[in-house]
């Protein structure tokens, strides 16, 4: 089992310290999952991109470590997908483009293919070879949502997950939700409830500090 380790770990953006003094142990595993709650601004998306070492915390230390090592930075990826906002995708490329390219750095489960996504996320078929600049935000979200849940990674950290979508699209969520829950563990940052509902574990980042809220 893989566990992330925070010990005395602390984030400064613009001189101003989002937390301080954490010390938690994230076990990744099957079934188990983790919201990360708080006001626009808090350090939501930053405490999940110090999580995969995309960003390296101001003080104390983050370390991923399976039962006989450390897991090395430029490892991790191995072991997370990221589903944000922020994230882009290429324009230029269609969705089986991206979807081939995507699968040869980071491959799915086993009977996941381009017109599994493609009928999951109910585009139509002739879609397939229209590059992703022709797709709207709704469209780009519901790809990053299976891009990340249907990957083979232990863990699939969501941003927000639920912006641009429309009914359809938080229906697509649910479902891959419910299928993949007990397969992979969940890092959700959110502040909407709909997005984090199945999360077991809570915390919330405000006042300098993460609290645990799950009582």
């Amino acid at each position: 089992m893989i566990n992330i380790v925070l010990s005395n770990c602390g984030k400064n953006y613009h001189r101003t310290w989002l937390y301080r003094g954490i010390n938690l142990e994230i076990p990744i595993k099957p079934n188990s999952s983790y919201a990360i709650l708080g006001p626009n601004g808090a350090g939501k998306s930053t405490f999940t991109l110090m999580l995969t070492g995309q960003v390296s915390p101001t003080e104390g230390s983050l370390i991923w470590k399976s039962e006989d090592r450390i897991i090395e930075e430029h490892e991790r990826q191995d072991f997370y997908s990221l589903a944000s906002p922020a994230l882009e995708l290429p324009e230029e490329f269609t969705i089986d483009e991206w979807f081939h390219f995507h699968s040869s750095l980071k491959p799915f489960c086993l009977d996941v293919t381009v017109n599994k996504i493609i009928e999951l996320c109910e585009f139509p078929s002739k879609i397939k070879n229209k590059p992703l600049m022709h797709y709207s935000s709704g469209m780009k979200q519901r790809i990053k949502l299976c891009l990340s849940i249907l990957g083979n990674e232990p863990l699939s950290i969501l941003d927000e997950p639920l912006t641009n979508l429309d009914t359809k699209g938080i229906e697509l969520y649910q479902t891959l939700i419910k299928e993949y829950q007990s397969k992979k563990c969940f890092i959700v940052a959110s502040n909407r409830e709909d997005e984090y509902y199945f999360c077991n574990e809570k915390f919330v980042i405000g006042q300098n500090e993460l609290v645990s809220v799950n009582q």
